[in-house]
Protein backbone atom coordinates (compact mmCIF):
# COMPACT_ATOMS: atom_id res chain seq x y z
CA UNK A 1 0.00 0.00 0.00
CA UNK A 2 2.32 2.34 0.94
CA UNK A 3 4.98 1.53 -2.38
CA UNK A 4 1.28 1.89 -4.50
CA UNK A 5 0.95 5.34 -1.92
CA UNK A 6 4.37 6.69 -3.33
CA UNK A 7 4.11 6.12 -6.90
CA UNK A 8 1.05 8.16 -7.56
CA UNK A 9 2.34 10.94 -5.44
CA UNK A 10 5.84 10.65 -7.99
CA UNK A 11 3.69 10.41 -10.88
CA UNK A 12 1.12 13.05 -9.96
CA UNK A 13 1.53 16.47 -12.22
CA UNK A 14 3.82 19.05 -10.48
CA UNK A 15 2.64 22.54 -10.18
CA UNK A 16 3.41 24.21 -13.35
CA UNK A 17 6.80 26.46 -13.57
CA UNK A 18 7.87 29.75 -14.81
CA UNK A 19 9.30 29.35 -18.07
CA UNK A 20 6.58 26.70 -18.95
CA UNK A 21 4.27 28.89 -20.96
CA UNK A 22 4.50 30.04 -24.47
CA UNK A 23 5.95 33.33 -25.31
CA UNK A 24 3.48 36.55 -25.85
CA UNK A 25 3.77 39.93 -26.01
CA UNK A 26 1.91 42.44 -27.94
CA UNK A 27 2.61 42.69 -31.86
CA UNK A 28 4.37 45.84 -33.12
CA UNK A 29 1.32 46.20 -35.87
CA UNK A 30 -1.41 46.19 -33.05
CA UNK A 31 1.09 48.90 -31.03
CA UNK A 32 1.21 51.20 -33.45
CA UNK A 33 -2.65 50.78 -34.44
CA UNK A 34 -3.65 51.14 -30.69
CA UNK A 35 -1.25 54.58 -30.95
CA UNK A 36 -2.58 56.42 -33.51
CA UNK A 37 -6.20 55.48 -32.10
CA UNK A 38 -5.18 57.00 -28.84
CA UNK A 39 -3.74 59.80 -30.45
CA UNK A 40 -6.81 60.77 -32.00
CA UNK A 41 -9.54 60.11 -29.19
CA UNK A 42 -7.17 61.62 -26.30
CA UNK A 43 -5.86 64.43 -28.85
CA UNK A 44 -10.00 65.04 -29.40
CA UNK A 45 -9.93 65.85 -25.70
CA UNK A 46 -7.07 67.84 -25.48
CA UNK A 47 -8.51 69.69 -28.35
CA UNK A 48 -11.59 70.13 -26.68
CA UNK A 49 -10.56 71.55 -23.14
CA UNK A 50 -7.92 73.79 -25.36
CA UNK A 51 -11.45 75.25 -26.80
CA UNK A 52 -13.31 75.25 -23.76
CA UNK A 53 -10.33 77.43 -22.15
CA UNK A 54 -10.08 79.64 -24.74
CA UNK A 55 -13.91 80.14 -24.34
CA UNK A 56 -14.92 79.02 -27.79
CA UNK A 57 -17.12 76.11 -26.74
CA UNK A 58 -19.18 75.69 -23.15
CA UNK A 59 -18.23 73.20 -20.38
CA UNK A 60 -21.25 71.09 -20.70
CA UNK A 61 -20.88 70.51 -24.64
CA UNK A 62 -17.09 70.28 -24.20
CA UNK A 63 -17.17 67.92 -21.40
CA UNK A 64 -19.81 65.69 -22.85
CA UNK A 65 -18.49 65.62 -26.25
CA UNK A 66 -15.30 64.46 -24.20
CA UNK A 67 -16.94 61.73 -22.78
CA UNK A 68 -18.65 60.32 -25.83
CA UNK A 69 -14.83 60.01 -27.29
CA UNK A 70 -13.30 58.59 -24.70
CA UNK A 71 -16.35 55.49 -25.32
CA UNK A 72 -15.50 54.85 -28.33
CA UNK A 73 -11.75 55.11 -27.70
CA UNK A 74 -12.22 51.78 -24.95
CA UNK A 75 -13.11 50.06 -27.99
CA UNK A 76 -9.88 49.84 -29.29
CA UNK A 77 -9.34 46.26 -28.13
CA UNK A 78 -10.73 45.22 -31.41
CA UNK A 79 -8.40 46.61 -33.21
CA UNK A 80 -6.10 43.20 -34.04
CA UNK A 81 -9.38 40.96 -35.32
CA UNK A 82 -9.13 44.27 -37.88
CA UNK A 83 -5.48 44.76 -38.54
CA UNK A 84 -4.54 42.81 -42.47
CA UNK A 85 -1.74 40.00 -40.63
CA UNK A 86 -4.40 38.82 -38.80
CA UNK A 87 -5.15 35.95 -41.09
CA UNK A 88 -1.32 35.05 -40.71
CA UNK A 89 -1.54 35.06 -36.45
CA UNK A 90 -2.76 32.36 -34.13
CA UNK A 91 -5.78 32.98 -33.00
CA UNK A 92 -4.74 32.84 -29.20
CA UNK A 93 -1.98 35.83 -29.67
CA UNK A 94 -4.75 37.82 -31.21
CA UNK A 95 -6.47 37.52 -28.01
CA UNK A 96 -3.60 38.18 -26.12
CA UNK A 97 -2.94 41.52 -27.89
CA UNK A 98 -6.94 42.24 -27.30
CA UNK A 99 -6.15 41.75 -23.88
CA UNK A 100 -3.31 44.02 -23.39
CA UNK A 101 -5.07 46.48 -25.17
CA UNK A 102 -8.08 46.56 -22.93
CA UNK A 103 -5.72 46.27 -19.96
CA UNK A 104 -3.60 49.41 -21.12
CA UNK A 105 -6.66 51.39 -21.98
CA UNK A 106 -8.49 50.12 -18.77
CA UNK A 107 -5.63 51.17 -16.70
CA UNK A 108 -4.93 54.54 -18.37
CA UNK A 109 -8.29 55.61 -17.77
CA UNK A 110 -7.54 54.23 -13.96
CA UNK A 111 -4.53 56.69 -13.64
CA UNK A 112 -5.22 59.60 -15.40
CA UNK A 113 -8.66 59.84 -14.06
CA UNK A 114 -10.26 57.40 -11.47
CA UNK A 115 -6.98 57.65 -8.83
CA UNK A 116 -6.18 61.47 -9.07
CA UNK A 117 -9.92 61.86 -8.75
CA UNK A 118 -10.52 59.70 -5.51
CA UNK A 119 -7.28 61.51 -4.38
CA UNK A 120 -8.52 64.76 -4.95
CA UNK A 121 -12.26 65.24 -5.19
CA UNK A 122 -12.33 65.06 -1.16
CA UNK A 123 -10.64 68.08 -1.32
CA UNK A 124 -11.21 70.19 -4.60
CA UNK A 125 -15.42 69.74 -4.66
CA UNK A 126 -17.46 71.99 -2.16
CA UNK A 127 -21.18 72.44 -2.19
CA UNK A 128 -22.13 71.25 -6.30
CA UNK A 129 -25.80 70.06 -6.04
CA UNK A 130 -26.61 71.08 -9.25
CA UNK A 131 -24.88 71.38 -13.02
CA UNK A 132 -25.16 74.88 -13.02
CA UNK A 133 -22.97 75.14 -9.53
CA UNK A 134 -20.21 73.10 -11.33
CA UNK A 135 -21.20 75.41 -14.61
CA UNK A 136 -20.45 78.36 -12.20
CA UNK A 137 -16.48 77.74 -11.99
CA UNK A 138 -16.25 78.22 -15.46
CA UNK A 139 -14.64 81.77 -15.23
CA UNK A 140 -12.34 80.08 -12.56
CA UNK A 141 -11.05 77.31 -14.69
CA UNK A 142 -10.20 79.24 -17.50
CA UNK A 143 -8.06 82.22 -15.28
CA UNK A 144 -4.77 79.62 -15.47
CA UNK A 145 -4.13 76.51 -17.60
CA UNK A 146 -3.48 74.35 -14.21
CA UNK A 147 -7.37 75.53 -13.29
CA UNK A 148 -8.08 73.18 -16.14
CA UNK A 149 -7.52 70.11 -13.63
CA UNK A 150 -10.78 71.08 -12.24
CA UNK A 151 -12.45 70.74 -15.71
CA UNK A 152 -10.80 67.26 -16.26
CA UNK A 153 -11.95 66.04 -12.85
CA UNK A 154 -15.67 67.37 -12.90
CA UNK A 155 -16.26 66.03 -16.64
CA UNK A 156 -18.49 63.74 -15.48
CA UNK A 157 -20.45 65.72 -13.71
CA UNK A 158 -22.42 66.91 -17.14
CA UNK A 159 -24.01 63.69 -17.05
CA UNK A 160 -23.93 62.52 -13.37
CA UNK A 161 -23.58 64.87 -10.55
CA UNK A 162 -22.06 62.12 -7.74
CA UNK A 163 -18.65 62.70 -9.29
CA UNK A 164 -18.96 66.16 -7.63
CA UNK A 165 -21.33 66.25 -4.61
CA UNK A 166 -19.57 63.53 -2.54
CA UNK A 167 -21.86 60.48 -3.07
CA UNK A 168 -20.31 57.54 -0.73
CA UNK A 169 -21.10 54.99 -2.94
CA UNK A 170 -19.68 56.05 -6.34
CA UNK A 171 -16.31 57.35 -3.88
CA UNK A 172 -16.07 53.49 -2.42
CA UNK A 173 -16.69 51.83 -6.04
CA UNK A 174 -13.57 54.13 -7.37
CA UNK A 175 -11.09 52.65 -4.87
CA UNK A 176 -11.72 49.67 -7.24
CA UNK A 177 -8.92 51.60 -9.42
CA UNK A 178 -5.97 50.95 -7.23
CA UNK A 179 -6.99 46.79 -7.46
CA UNK A 180 -7.17 47.00 -11.01
CA UNK A 181 -3.72 48.75 -11.80
CA UNK A 182 -2.11 46.16 -9.38
CA UNK A 183 -3.87 43.49 -11.17
CA UNK A 184 -2.24 44.74 -14.56
CA UNK A 185 1.08 45.19 -12.81
CA UNK A 186 1.32 41.28 -11.76
CA UNK A 187 -0.24 40.15 -15.21
CA UNK A 188 2.54 41.93 -17.32
CA UNK A 189 4.98 40.58 -15.10
CA UNK A 190 4.13 37.11 -15.06
CA UNK A 191 3.52 37.23 -18.54
CA UNK A 192 7.15 38.17 -19.01
CA UNK A 193 8.26 35.21 -16.53
CA UNK A 194 5.84 33.15 -19.02
CA UNK A 195 4.21 32.02 -16.10
CA UNK A 196 1.22 29.69 -16.55
CA UNK A 197 -0.74 31.18 -14.18
CA UNK A 198 -0.84 34.64 -16.44
CA UNK A 199 -4.35 34.66 -17.98
CA UNK A 200 -5.59 33.84 -14.15
CA UNK A 201 -5.48 37.31 -13.32
CA UNK A 202 -7.94 38.51 -15.97
CA UNK A 203 -10.27 35.56 -15.10
CA UNK A 204 -10.14 35.91 -11.41
CA UNK A 205 -10.51 40.28 -11.92
CA UNK A 206 -13.27 40.02 -14.51
CA UNK A 207 -16.02 40.04 -11.90
CA UNK A 208 -14.75 43.03 -10.01
CA UNK A 209 -15.52 45.52 -13.04
CA UNK A 210 -18.79 43.88 -13.65
CA UNK A 211 -20.56 43.64 -10.06
CA UNK A 212 -19.20 47.71 -9.77
CA UNK A 213 -20.99 48.90 -13.01
CA UNK A 214 -24.26 47.02 -11.93
CA UNK A 215 -24.11 48.84 -8.47
CA UNK A 216 -22.86 52.29 -9.74
CA UNK A 217 -26.32 52.11 -12.49
CA UNK A 218 -28.62 50.66 -10.26
CA UNK A 219 -27.78 52.18 -7.23
CA UNK A 220 -28.97 55.62 -9.17
CA UNK A 221 -32.12 53.82 -10.69
CA UNK A 222 -33.17 52.60 -7.72
CA UNK A 223 -32.78 56.23 -6.52
CA UNK A 224 -34.99 57.77 -8.63
CA UNK A 225 -32.38 59.47 -11.04
CA UNK A 226 -31.46 62.28 -8.60
CA UNK A 227 -28.21 62.61 -9.62
CA UNK A 228 -28.93 62.79 -13.20
CA UNK A 229 -28.20 66.41 -14.02
CA UNK A 230 -29.66 66.06 -17.86
CA UNK A 231 -32.44 64.21 -19.82
CA UNK A 232 -33.16 60.97 -21.16
CA UNK A 233 -29.87 61.34 -23.88
CA UNK A 234 -27.65 62.24 -20.59
CA UNK A 235 -29.15 59.84 -18.45
CA UNK A 236 -28.30 57.00 -20.78
CA UNK A 237 -24.49 58.42 -21.41
CA UNK A 238 -24.08 58.38 -17.93
CA UNK A 239 -25.26 54.93 -17.22
CA UNK A 240 -25.44 53.15 -19.99
CA UNK A 241 -23.16 54.22 -23.17
CA UNK A 242 -20.19 55.14 -21.05
CA UNK A 243 -20.39 52.19 -18.74
CA UNK A 244 -21.53 48.96 -21.13
CA UNK A 245 -17.84 48.38 -21.68
CA UNK A 246 -16.77 47.32 -17.74
CA UNK A 247 -20.10 44.57 -18.32
CA UNK A 248 -19.58 43.25 -21.32
CA UNK A 249 -15.54 43.26 -21.97
CA UNK A 250 -14.44 42.16 -18.91
CA UNK A 251 -17.13 38.97 -19.44
CA UNK A 252 -15.53 38.49 -22.84
CA UNK A 253 -12.03 38.23 -21.94
CA UNK A 254 -13.05 36.51 -18.36
CA UNK A 255 -14.45 33.60 -20.91
CA UNK A 256 -11.30 33.72 -23.21
CA UNK A 257 -8.89 33.93 -20.35
CA UNK A 258 -10.13 30.60 -19.25
CA UNK A 259 -10.00 28.95 -22.40
CA UNK A 260 -5.92 30.53 -22.40
CA UNK A 261 -4.81 29.55 -18.71
CA UNK A 262 -5.92 25.67 -19.36
CA UNK A 263 -4.34 26.05 -22.10
CA UNK A 264 -1.16 27.14 -20.63
CA UNK A 265 -1.71 24.53 -17.74
CA UNK A 266 -2.05 21.70 -20.05
CA UNK A 267 1.40 23.01 -22.36
CA UNK A 268 3.28 23.41 -18.79
CA UNK A 269 2.43 19.67 -17.78
CA UNK A 270 3.14 18.16 -20.65
CA UNK A 271 6.50 20.37 -20.55
CA UNK A 272 7.07 18.71 -17.56
CA UNK A 273 6.57 14.97 -18.40
CA UNK A 274 8.86 15.39 -21.48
Amino acid sequence: MTEQAAVVVNTAPAVPAEGAAPPRALSATALKAFAIWTAVFWGGTAVLGTLFYLGVIDFATSTRVSLYGTSIWLDGWILPFLLKDRQTRDRDALWHDALVLWMISYTMTNVLWEIPWVLSSPFIFENLHTLDDVIARTDWMREHPLHMFWWVMASFSVVDLRTVNHDATFYALEFFAFFNVAAVILFFRLNARRSPMRYLIPVIGCGEPIAATFIFSFSEVFGGFTNMPGGVADTLLALVWTQYQYILFPLIFGIICTRLWIKDLHAAWRAQRT
